[in-house]
């Protein structure tokens, strides 16, 4: 893993670890600014972990924002992000790796009935990911590729969004004109 992307992905983690110490109001919009912030490591080095960090970080945020605070959910979640930063302080990937899986399942054994919202939610979670990374110039195929989603939900979101309407809507009116008459000189 590269050490620009460690101590990215460290400093998110701690600040994951101080904003679960304590329940407050401005929690939900403190994770959702960590995972989009995550997303840039991703964009830069297309990295699993960038990007799995940013997943997570979105998937607890969207379960707390539906939950509400629960203590015993920030209690477990802090818990198993304590031990993950501690296994990649010490480089120890194949462990780090292990407790971001498992900080997912216990988000999805929250409560049962959150389960199957819980699973939809990191697949959402995943896509809406993606498009950002898509967003700042990463095909779609490789984007698929880091998420581990199909290139067709993924261009399917971007479908629905105005992405690909806001790089022809950044040309201002000259540019274009300048670009037209280029054509027909």
């Amino acid at each position: 893993m590269n050490e620009g992307v460690k101590n990215d992905i460290l400093a998110i983690l701690e600040k994951v670890i101080s904003i679960l110490e304590k329940e407050e109001e401005k929690d939900i919009f403190e994770l959702e600014e960590l995972s989009n912030h995550i997303i840039h490591s991703a964009t830069i080095f297309q990295d699993e972990d960038s990007v799995s960090t940013a997943v997570l970080v979105y998937s607890i945020y969207k379960v707390i924002e539906r939950a509400g605070p629960r203590p015993e959910v920030y209690l477990k979640i802090r818990s198993e992000i304590e031990k993950s930063r501690k296994f990649l302080e010490s480089n120890d990937l194949e462990k780090y790796r292990g407790c971001i899986k498992n900080i997912s399942k216990i988000i999805s054994e929250i409560d049962e009935k959150f389960k199957k919202y819980v699973e939809e939610v990191i697949e959402k979670a995943r896509i809406k990911k993606g498009t950002k990374i898509y967003e700042h110039g990463i095909s779609i195929a490789r984007v698929a590729e880091i998420l581990g989603i199909s290139q067709w939900d993924l261009m399917n979101y971007v479908g629905k969004t105005e992405i690909t309407e806001f790089a022809v809507k950044g040309l201002g009116i000259e540019s274009k004109l300048k670009y037209l008459r280029g054509i027909f000189k």
